[in-house]
This record gives structure tokens, sequence and C-alpha cells, in this order.
């Protein structure tokens, strides 16, 4: 039995966490919004000045992303908070959602990109400083590792989805703009004049590629959270609560059960049904509850990630 004051801590614990949780997501997601914001800014000014679109191109997906970083750090202060008159199920939808709405745009700009590198490739392509291109790459690849190690640490520290996806935004911005600085100064060291007819193409080509390989991670993000709004029942949890219950089935002769889980971001929705036979040994209100904790201990995650509902019932009617 956990004594009166482990309770009242358990208590306590369950609402701190959350919080503490929130304010370190939002501090993460701010750092990478300023940086965001940084990159975007010197990357629209800079391909404005150079006159390169796949630079230009790539600010304006840096000041999207600002946008969309600033959502996100939105949505983390909405997650954690308790269900209401509203939303009685609590917030914990947002995200996916948000995820969801994220990666949808970031197709759409990505086919956007897409569409107008294949026309300028058309139209017979444009010059470009080579040189200065590469020097915003190099630059530019710098700051998205540092944030992207950061980034990715963090996320895997604090267990956030939301981080999650940022830090793959920038690790993918890092691969890219290292793509970039050894083609531009493949160039610059070759053909400094940009003499040779390819030398045209590179820009609008680079723009290509980079709209193709940025829409693979945001259709990933789009599939994933599309399966938690639909409620696909993830397939390592729904294993892993049949497996706790046939255990639990055998230590307390259930006559049969029925499970549903479902998965929202970084939350789960669970509702087990048990039905009760001549053989079962609860009796009272007190031990099935004990069986509820049986069952949140073996699911081995924080209770403020769960919404758990076990129920009991004499008839097959209910599970």
């Amino acid at each position: 039995m956990i004594s009166q004051p482990q309770k009242y801590k358990k208590i306590r614990n369950n609402i701190e966490q959350p919080q503490i949780q929130s304010q370190k997501e939002q501090f993460v997601l701010k750092i990478s919004l300023y940086c965001a914001v940084i990159l975007a800014i010197f990357g629209i000014t800079y391909g404005i000045y150079i006159g390169s679109k796949a630079i230009i191109f790539d600010g304006l997906v840096a000041f999207l992303s600002t946008i969309l970083i600033l959502l996100s750090v939105m949505t983390s202060k909405f997650i954690y908070k308790e269900d209401d008159d509203i939303f009685q199920y609590g917030y914990m939808r947002f995200e996916p959602m948000v995820n969801l709405f994220k990666s949808l745009i970031l197709l759409i700009l990505c086919a956007y990109a897409l569409i107008n590198g294949i026309q300028e490739i058309l139209d017979g392509g444009y010059e470009i400083k080579f040189d200065k291109a590469m020097l915003y790459s190099f630059f530019s690849m710098l700051l998205s590792i540092g944030i992207w190690l950061y980034t990715a640490y963090q996320a895997k520290i604090l267990g956030s989805p939301l981080i999650s996806v940022d830090s793959l935004e920038w690790f993918i911005d890092s691969v890219l703009y290292m793509g970039g600085f050894l083609v531009f100064g493949a160039v610059w060291l070759f053909d400094k004049e940009s003499q040779t007819i390819w030398a045209r193409y590179l820009d609008p080509a680079l723009l290509v590629v980079l709209s193709m390989i940025l829409a693979v991670m945001p259709l990933k993000v789009f599939i994933k959270n599309l399966a938690d709004l639909v409620m696909v029942a993830p397939k390592d949890m729904d294993d892993k609560i049949d497996t706790l219950l046939q255990n639990i089935s055998k230590k307390y002769n259930f006559s049969d059960y029925d499970t549903h889980v479902a998965k929202s971001g970084r939350f789960f929705m669970i509702e087990v049904n048990i039905l009760m036979g001549e053989s079962f040994k609860i009796q009272n209100i007190d031990e099935m509850d004990l069986i509820r904790d049986e069952i949140e201990q073996g699911l081995d995650i924080p209770s403020y990630k769960i919404w758990l509902s076990v129920s009991f019932t004499k008839n097959p009617k209910w599970l």
C-alpha cells in the first residue's frame, strides 16, 4: 500500500512535472526561433544581394519556420493544461494538429519551389556569384549544425515530439547547406568566371534538389501525425498493453478483457475493460484500484502522459 505522504508527493509531482516540462520545452523552442529569425533575415537579404533564388527560397523557408516554431511554442503552453468544460479530454490533440499543419505548409512551399526551379531551368537558367553563395552556405551550415546538435540533445532529454520535429528540420538544413557549400565551392574553384553553360543551371537545379529533399521530412511528419489524428492504434503500445493484461489476467483470473489504444502526439489514451467471472479474486473497490495502479506501473509511462480508464464488469456486453 502507498502511504498518504507518498500519495500526496505523487500527486504534487504529477502537477509540477508537466509545468517544468513545458517551461523547458518552450525555452528550447525559443532558442530555435531566434536562430530561425537570424537565418531568415540573412537568407532573404543576402539572396537578393547576390541574385540567388535558391538562397532567397531558403530564407523564405527559414521565415516560415519562425512562424511554425512560434506555433509550437504556443502549443507547448497548452498541451499540458488540464481538461476543462470545453476540452473535456484535455488539449493533447493540439500537438498532432500543429505538426500536421506545419508539415502541410512545408509540403506546399516545397512544391512551389520545385515548379519554379524547373521553370527556370527550361528558361535557360541565370548567372550567380558563386563565391558569395559559398560564404552564405558556410555560415548557415555552422549555425544549423549548432542548433541541430542542441535541439537533438534536448529532444532526447525531454522526450518532446515538438522539439524532435524542429531538430529534424535543422538536421536537413545542415546537410543541405553542406551540400550547397561543396557545390558552390567546387564551381568557384574550377569556373570562377562562370564561363561554362552549365554554371547558369546550377542554382535552379539546386533549388529543385533542395525542394525535393526538404519534402521528404514534412511528408513523414504529415503521415505520422495524420495517423495520430485518425486514432490509429500504435502497434508497440498495443502489444505492450496486451502482454501486460495477459499476465495480470492470469494473476487475478479474469474471464476476459478488451483494450483500446490511441496516441495523440506524446500522449496515450488507453481504455481497459475487464470481465469478472466467478473465479475473480478481487471483490472490493480498493483492490480494483490496486489493479489500476498495477496496469499504470506496468506501462512505465509518466502518469501525466496517459489518459487511462480501467473498468470492471460481469456482463460481456460491456467489453
